[in-house]
């Protein structure tokens, strides 16, 4: 099996790369730069922005995907986001039910990821090549940016 099957195709990486920088670090530089823990009390903000940052873009990778799993992954950050609007409409929902609508799916998220990952190179081993995106629109604009990261020419 090839190295490269086993990185991943370009909805595999955008997936990542989506997932990296907006929860680890962005997340990272906020935690650095001030004193705020995540607030259970209140929507928390900056968290809420991350989650629907994340959500328009995962959602944008599972429209353009030639899979099915990103739908999956982009469903449940949906889920997150949605768990901060909850959050503001009712106050009596407890802290802990809080944190647990909106970090529990970022578990089912990497677990989706590791699986795409996984038949994405049965895929590759199987049938070799195959398109990353579907047709027309993986030859321009941020989709071939990000289906082009990791590449060597």
């Amino acid at each position: 099996m090839s190295r490269r099957a086993i990185q991943g195709g370009g909805p595999e990486r955008a997936i990542s790369i989506t997932l990296i920088s907006i929860f680890v670090v962005t997340d990272t530089i906020y935690h650095a730069l001030t004193d705020n823990s995540f607030s259970t009390h209140q929507v928390d903000i900056f968290h809420a922005s991350n989650d629907l940052l994340a959500g328009v873009l995962l959602i944008l990778i599972a429209l353009y995907a030639n899979r099915i799993y990103p739908m999956w992954i982009a469903s449940f950050q949906l889920l997150a986001t949605l768990a901060h609007v909850a959050r503001e409409l009712a106050d009596q929902i407890s802290p802990i039910a809080y944190v647990i609508m909106v970090s529990v799916p970022s578990y089912f998220q990497i677990g989706i990821l590791a699986g795409g990952v996984f038949l994405h190179a049965r895929r590759r081993r199987r049938f070799g090549r195959y398109r990353d995106w579907r047709p027309g629109v993986g030859t321009h604009g941020w989709i071939h940016v990000l289906s082009t990261i990791g590449h060597k020419t």
